[in-house]
């Protein structure tokens, strides 16, 4: 057992070499390497990606992708490290930046008293119609009648005042009218175009992998997100028009135009035909001359007082009410018509100038060693604040203490926000947070249970009735023995504390692994006695594998009593110094003795965590 001791001392002073090959290694990358998930290199340094089950001992890459952005768990890096941020898939229409929203430093749980805290229980147990009312008959007069002349007069100027307002309505924005059909189906088509780009997170389809839906009002436009060059052209031709050569508005299919051109013309020169507020000039060519209709309305009710029929004038009167009540629901149509023009006017104009400005290009890709243009863009490093703190800086940075910092991914839409003004705070738009904690403890706890190679063994008297052949009893019934009960192997719950030796490094599967140097105490159950021991431990995720020494306790008989040897008869053959068993013999003596062992221990980490003082959980890995 003392050649045990010693083996497994010396494991523990050579493990760290053993566990030399472990550790991640980090050679350059190639430019081969560069498809692969986890190698990336930009400027003159080649990185590979954070690992998010175990601290982090070198510099690494976190990277998103901006068509499917996906926050990560917290990163744990050891002091002084960075953190790069790259972008996957940037966006030609907008702007990307990391901003740092906060840095806490975080004190980290006391081993020793989640230690004591496992050992303890062992212990004690959007739209508007347009409807085109159809004219009214003309009155219907007798032959003999004093007013035909009158009412025929009347019913022509009724069918002016007709005209007129079937002529506004026909100019008024519709679906189904002259002369700007469509010019509604326009806006909307263009409102949905715009949604494409402006929305801060994906569309089904826009990453570029499976069916691409168009929206309901704009089947011919392309997406955005992987085609913004032909998406920016459509965009700008169904705006204010122009020359149609590089206009393609179905991906794959050159020389493809959208279904209208200069919505934003239309909309003017619309505009240009509504009434305008005094003391501002009328239009030359309105919609609707408001003052005409009227004017011929009040030479009617003028005509009415010359008819000599009351019934005639009864009727004039009802019509003309009627056509004043057209009147008022035109005049209300084209003040909401004069409304909406001009706010989407302004819409289209700003949209117009972003776009316009939103040239599609990338200059802030990366690119390998040969100047090949990669897919992704650099957006700066995370530091540990450890690293960036003036000399005489106070205990808040102290190096026990973990350093909590979370950075936000934010864009700015150029589309949305004009590239010729200062983009308000609100103008930004998260996508995204990357949370790094800086602290790289090295000593954990566990729980858990060994094997011990240790016999549980207790002693008691037997009566053998009838004597197996060849045993010290053949042939004298009646003789007792001492009989021994054995278990083996005996399973003991146990604590122990780990130092982690070097670091931290990936198993196949990219999970984490570690090696420790261990001790560990426990309460035996059979023995109700204590034990301790020590040994190296490997961790996988949060299992704990641990090979140990153990120093343990074993019964065994005293006063030279052994197993199976008679202690008495009852009747004693001729000859035989063996007592009778009159009076019954006593139970077998024992004593319990240190013994030095091999035990095999499987526990659970408790791994430091950090997290605010007044906070439950916190980060750990």
């Amino acid at each position: 057992m003392k050649n045990l001791f010693q083996l497994c001392v010396l494991f523990l002073t050579c493990l760290p070499s053993l566990f030399a090959q472990g550790a991640d290694p980090k050679p350059p990358c190639s430019d081969e390497e560069l498809s692969s998930e986890r190698c990336f290199a930009f400027g003159a340094t080649a990185y590979r990606t954070c690992s998010t089950e175990k601290v982090n001992h070198v510099s690494c890459v976190v990277m998103l992708d901006r068509r499917y952005p996906v926050t990560l768990p917290t990163i744990q890096m050891s002091q002084g490290k960075q953190v790069f941020v790259l972008i996957d898939n940037p966006l030609q229409f907008e702007t990307l930046s990391l901003d740092l929203t906060s840095a806490t430093a975080l004190p980290g749980t006391e081993q020793l008293a989640s230690l004591v805290t496992a050992a303890v229980p062992q212990i004690k147990g959007f739209e508007t119609s347009n409807v085109t009312t159809p004219g009214e008959e003309p009155f219907v007069v007798s032959v003999v009648d004093p007013d035909q002349d009158l009412m025929n007069t009347i019913n022509n100027e009724f069918l002016v005042m007709q005209s007129m307002l079937d002529s506004a309505n026909a100019q008024l924005p519709s679906e189904q009218s002259a002369p700007h059909p469509n010019l509604y189906e326009q806006m909307r088509t263009v409102y949905e175009q715009l949604n494409q780009a402006t929305a801060p997170i994906p569309r089904p389809g826009s990453g570029g992998t499976g069916a691409y839906n168009p929206p309901l009002d704009a089947q011919l436009t392309p997406n955005p997100w992987t085609d913004y060059g032909n998406w920016r052209n459509c965009l700008m031709y169904e705006l204010v028009g122009g020359a149609s050569d590089n206009v393609t508005c179905k991906t794959g299919e050159p020389h493809t135009l959208p279904a209208f051109s200069n919505v934003l013309g239309a909309i003017t020169a619309l505009q240009g035909q509504l009434p305008s507020t005094p003391p501002a000039p009328a239009p030359a060519n309105p919609v609707f001359n408001q003052t005409a209709f009227e004017d011929i309305a009040k030479h009617i009710q003028g005509e009415i007082r010359n008819l000599h029929i009351q019934e005639h004038k009864d009727q004039v009167n009802a019509r003309l009410k009627a056509f004043q009540g057209k009147e008022n629901t035109l005049l209300a149509k084209i003040s909401v018509v004069a409304a909406t023009l001009t706010n989407v006017q302004k819409d289209f104009v700003t949209y117009y100038q972003n776009i316009l400005m939103t040239t599609h290009g990338l200059p802030l890709l990366l690119t390998k060693s040969d100047h090949t243009p990669l897919s992704y863009s650099d957006l700066g490093p995370i530091d540990d604040p450890q690293s960036t703190r003036p000399g005489n800086t106070p205990v808040l940075y102290a190096r026990f203490l973990g350093r909590s910092v979370t950075y936000a991914v934010n864009e700015i839409n150029t589309i949305a926000t004009a590239q010729t003004s200062v983009a308000a705070a609100t103008a930004k738009v998260s996508i995204a947070t990357v949370t790094v904690l800086y602290a790289n403890p090295r000593l954990e706890s566990s729980a858990g249970a060994i094997v011990s190679f240790v016999h549980n063994r207790t002693f008691a008297n037997q009566t053998l009735t009838t004597p197996p052949p060849g045993s010290p009893c053949a042939g004298e019934p009646g003789c007792i023995v001492i009989a021994q009960t054995k278990t083996d192997p005996e399973v003991v719950p146990f604590v122990a504390l780990h130092w982690r030796i070097r670091d931290e490094y990936l198993m196949p599967d990219h999970r984490r692994g570690a090696a420790y140097g261990s001790i560990w105490v426990g309460l035996n159950p059979y023995s109700l006695l204590p034990e301790y021991g020590g040994g190296p431990t490997f961790s996988w995720r949060s299992l704990m594998f641990s090979f140990l020494y153990n120093r343990a306790h074993q019964t065994s008989l005293i006063s030279g009593e052994t197993v199976g040897t008679p202690i008495c008869f009852v009747t004693p053959p001729s000859g035989s110094t063996t007592p009778p068993c009159t009076p019954a013999p006593p139970a077998p003596i024992t004593q319990t003795t240190p013994l030095n062992a091999f035990a095999i221990g499987v526990s659970v980490r408790i791994p430091t965590s950090f997290a605010p003082a007044t906070a439950t959980g916190g980060v750990s890995r």
